[in-house]
């Protein structure tokens, strides 16, 4: 086939390479012998590169398959296939398609890759516009691998047909836009994300927090701010007021416009949202600030957006999510994220945002509110814009939540402080047993409800043991067999602590694979403070921690979440609000990790653990040693009592 591109700047350029690559002649058209020039230079840079990297063959009969031309007119009536790549002026493609459908072969297909300029306006200039369509590549089209393929008001099954195939021929993945928007799919996303960070901004956010949060928890290959200035402030500004001038409901925000004014366009002015010192040098971000913004509330209007989309006919879910993918980069579909998080958070936060702003556009689609109101919140309930494997089931005081292809335990009794009983006990062995059996379940998140993530073992229990023997049953039928479990535990384990943890609640968690720990979190191991001992903290977790475990464990002095992470029994602190959307963004970066090759990482650090099994164990024989002490029974007396203890050492 013989395609004709026109235009060889960025875009047309990139279009023609990979046009020649798929193995079609290429006619590359514009008005600029010198811009032809510096674009076949870039293409030889380019396909010379991919072959040194053994990515291709025949670099020479690739160059070859190219040719370059300022004859629009004869170009075109040579042409099978047109791809125009032109300036963002409706004016100057009106001229251009002109000229093609006065010179191209009646079956020709004339396709834009406008990423502003209605489909059906660019059509106007023709006379077959059932054969006009929309092709829209993104930068740089050697890379991602996907078009937008956009039907204007008069454009042809047939002709969409053939686009289709023409993308496929050329190694495209696709979407389809089925109406003709401003904006199309990806733009439209792009614009409610984009101009949300800055309306953060102007409220008093910093660049890097925003960007932190969607590259280090969001998992995007980019900071949006470092994306606006990669493109050009004033690319995304003339883009934003296109489409605005053309019916999309979206307030340019000040910030944009003074910026723009004041030549702070990026990357090639030295200066945007960040300074460069080059115009490949990069912001420098830090991980601290990743928890300054929660990326739902980035996410939440383009989700809107989305299913806006959906709801009228112009996009499937689906192509939606392969658009976000394959064309922003995003880990997962921004539909998938909505899941993810729940639609009811989504929900939420674009009626706080409505309630801030006043503005229209963060009113909740119909579809949203649909799906909330009919409890569809996404892997939490089992459906949302997908349907999602789910299971709940209540193990006594141990709630178990499989949500797709991870599990959600959590301890259920908050007036306890989730204080460990025997049912809690038995609980949570039988719902860590049931996700590690479950194939789908890749990954497991353990919790506390209310206001403790687990106070530690309930006194009353220990307190109503009469005879050693009673002990020695408890922790080998009860207790032990959860410690087993967890330390042959073949899938990782995310602790989301949201308050105290302490005795058994801050010795679960040196079992668990990455903790995560509210602000207000606390942790001890007080035990012999009432006459008794932390046998793990004193046998496992003196391996771990060395002499630090035994400051606290002689002393019964709690730590707070910061104390934690620096002693090392915490990975990450995060605002409250924020835990939960933690540990589902953990559950995510954990599932990016091969299945066999996780089970292989936790394997070999379960061997590790048995080494100290012997300490563990001789440990659980000395608590059993103290049940039937006078020391023993004064601890139980003086919690109940909450007095001084009088120890006598017998």
């Amino acid at each position: 086939m013989k395609v004709l591109v026109v235009g060889a700047g960025t875009m047309g350029h990139g279009i023609a390479e990979v046009c020649a690559l798929a193995g079609n002649e290429v006619i590359l058209c514009d008005i600029n012998e010198n811009i032809l020039k510096n674009a076949l230079s870039r293409i030889e840079w380019s396909v010379r590169k991919l072959e040194q990297k053994g990515r291709i063959k025949g670099a020479d009969d690739v160059l070859k398959r190219l040719k370059t031309t300022t004859d629009l007119v004869e170009a075109a009536k040579e042409a099978d296939f047109v791809i125009e790549a032109v300036v963002e002026k409706t004016e100057v493609k009106h001229e251009v398609f002109k000229t093609l459908d006065e010179n191209c072969r009646d079956d020709v297909i004339l396709a834009t890759n406008t990423s502003t300029i209605p489909i059906t306006d660019i059509a106007m200039a023709t006379k077959r516009k059932d054969k006009v369509v929309g092709l829209h590549f993104f930068n740089p089209p050697t890379l991602i691998r996907l078009v937008e393929i956009i039907r204007g008001r008069d454009t042809s099954d047939e002709t969409v047909r053939k686009t289709v195939e023409f993308a496929k021929s050329i190694g495209m993945d696709y979407v389809l836009v089925e109406r003709d928007v401003p904006g199309f799919l990806i733009n439209r996303i792009n614009i409610r994300v984009f101009v949300e960070a800055i309306r953060l901004l102007e409220e008093g956010f910093k660049p890097e927090q925003i960007d932190a949060a969607v590259k280090y928890r969001a998992g995007l290959p980019m900071g949006l701010f470092e994306v606006v200035d990669f493109s050009g402030v004033d690319t995304v500004y003339n883009v934003l007021n296109e489409v605005r001038k053309r019916g999309f409901e979206v307030e340019v925000p000040g910030l944009l416009e003074r910026m723009v004014l004041e030549g702070r366009l990026g990357m090639k002015t030295g200066k945007g949202f960040y300074e460069y010192s080059g115009f490949y040098t990069r912001a420098k971000i830090s991980k601290d600030l990743a928890y300054s913004v929660n990326p739902i509330n980035l996410l939440a209007p383009g989700i809107n957006e989305a299913a806006w989309l959906i709801r009228n006919g112009i996009a499937t879910k689906e192509d939606i999510d392969k658009a976000t993918v394959k064309g922003m980069g995003y880990p997962k579909g921004i539909l998938d994220f909505a899941d993810s998080y729940g639609i009811d958070r989504v929900v939420s936060v674009l009626e706080t945002r409505k309630g801030k702003t006043g503005l229209k556009e963060y009113e909740p689609d119909e579809l949203l509110k649909e799906l909330k109101e009919n409890g569809k919140l996404g892997k939490k309930t089992g459906e949302g814009f997908y349907k999602w494997n789910y299971e709940l089931e209540d193990i006594g005081p141990v709630r178990y939540e499989k949500r797709h292809n991870y599990a959600v335990i959590t301890m259920r009794r908050a007036e306890k402080l989730n204080a460990l009983n025997e049912e809690m006990w038995v609980g949570l062995t039988k719902a860590f047993r049931k996700a590690r059996l479950d194939r789908d379940v890749r990954a497991v998140i353990i919790t506390g409800e209310g206001r403790a993530f687990c106070a530690g073992d309930d006194i009353a229990v220990m307190g109503s043991w009469k005879s050693f023997r009673d002990g020695v049953e408890f922790f080998e039928n009860i207790a032990m067999p959860l410690v087993s479990e967890l330390a042959d535990y073949d899938k990782p384990i995310i602790s989301l602590v949201n308050g105290n943890a302490f005795g058994g609640g801050m010795e679960l968690n040196m079992f668990f694979d990455i903790v995560i720990a509210s602000e207000d979190a606390s942790f001890a191991v007080p035990e012999g403070l009432i006459g008794a001992i932390p046998p793990i903290a004193s046998s496992f977790g003196y391996a771990l921690f060395g002499r630090r475990m035994a400051y606290y464990a002689l002393t019964g002095e709690t730590m707070d979440a910061k104390e934690a992470k620096e002693f090392g029994l915490v990975d990450l602190v995060v605002p409250k609000h924020c835990l939960e959307d933690a540990g589902i963004e953990h559950v995510d970066k954990v599932c990016r990790v091969a299945p066999l090759a996780a089970q292989s990482i936790k394997r070999s650090m379960n061997a590790v653990r048995q080494l100290f099994r012997n300490a563990l164990e001789l440990a659980g024989k000395e608590i059993e040693l103290l049940i039937p002490t006078e020391d023993f029974a004064e601890g139980m007396a003086v919690f109940v009592q909450k007095r001084r203890p009088q120890w006598k050492g017998r």
